[in-house]
C-alpha cells in the first residue's frame, strides 16, 4: 500500500481492511484501507478522490461532476456516474480499472461491489494474489449481523495462482455475509457509550 494522504487534506478517510462503507455526500474523500468497498455522492462540482489503498471499489455516484482523482494504490477499481468527468491528477497506480454506471437517484447502493468476473479481470500473468469479490446469495437472513433482509450478498476473498494467464484458485481464504443493514457510514461514530463498555466487562 502507498503512502497515505495527510490528515485533514480530505473530508472523510476510509480505512481498514474488507470494510463495507456508505461514505454519504462529501466534498472529498481518501480510501486508504484494503479490500473496501465504498459508495460516496460529491457534494461538489470539483470532487476529489484519493485512491490510496490497494484492492478497493468504489463507486461514485454522481451526475455532471469531475473526479479529480489522485491514485497511487494498485488493483483497485472505480466506477463513475455515465454523465460524470475525470481528470487525473496523480496516477502512478498500478492494474486499476475504471468504468461507467447509470444510477438511479432513489436507489439503494447495489451491495455488489466487484462481480468474480471483474476481480480476476484485474490479475496479471505471474505469480500469487488475494482476490475480493461480491456474489449474490439465495438467502434472507445475513449470518454477519443477524438481519432479515430482501437482499444478501457473500463478500469472498481468495488466494490464487496466474501462470501464463491461467487461474488456479488455491483456498478461500475468507467468505462473509452482507447486507444493507451491514453498510455503516464513514463519518458515523463507533465509540462505545458507557452503558455499552459496563456490559462488555460484565
Amino acid at each position: 500500500m502507498s503512502s497515505a494522504p495527510e490528515s485533514g487534506e480530505y473530508e472523510a478517510t476510509v480505512g481498514g481492511d474488507r470494510e463495507s462503507v456508505d461514505a454519504g455526500t462529501v466534498e472529498s474523500l481518501a480510501v486508504t484501507g484494503e479490500r473496501c468497498a465504498v459508495d460516496v455522492t460529491p457534494a461538489a462540482d470539483e470532487f476529489r478522490l484519493a485512491l490510496a489503498g490497494d484492492h478497493n471499489s468504489v463507486r461514485v455516484r454522481g451526475n455532471d461532476e469531475t473526479v479529480v482523482l489522485d491514485c497511487t494504490g494498485d488493483r483497485n477499481s472505480l466506477s463513475l456516474g455515465e454523465e460524470m468527468s475525470l481528470r487525473r491528477e496523480r496516477d502512478e497506480g498500478e492494474a486499476n480499472s475504471i468504468s461507467r454506471e447509470s444510477f438511479e437517484t432513489e436507489s439503494e447502493p447495489d451491495l455488489v461491489q466487484t462481480t468474480r468476473d471483474e476481480a480476476y479481470a484485474g490479475l496479471g500473468w505471474f505469480g500469487f494474489d488475494l482476490v475480493s469479490y461480491q456474489t449474490e446469495i439465495e438467502r434472507d437472513h445475513c449470518q454477519y449481523c443477524g438481519h432479515d433482509a430482501e437482499r444478501v450478498i457473500e463478500r469472498r476473498e481468495e488466494k490464487v495462482l496466474r501462470l501464463f494467464g491461467l487461474t488456479f484458485t488455491l483456498k478461500t481464504v475468507a467468505s462473509s455475509d452482507e447486507c444493507s443493514f451491514c453498510r455503516v457510514s464513514a463519518n458515523a461514530s463507533v465509540d462505545l457509550s458507557d452503558r455499552e463498555r459496563r456490559e462488555i466487562y460484565r
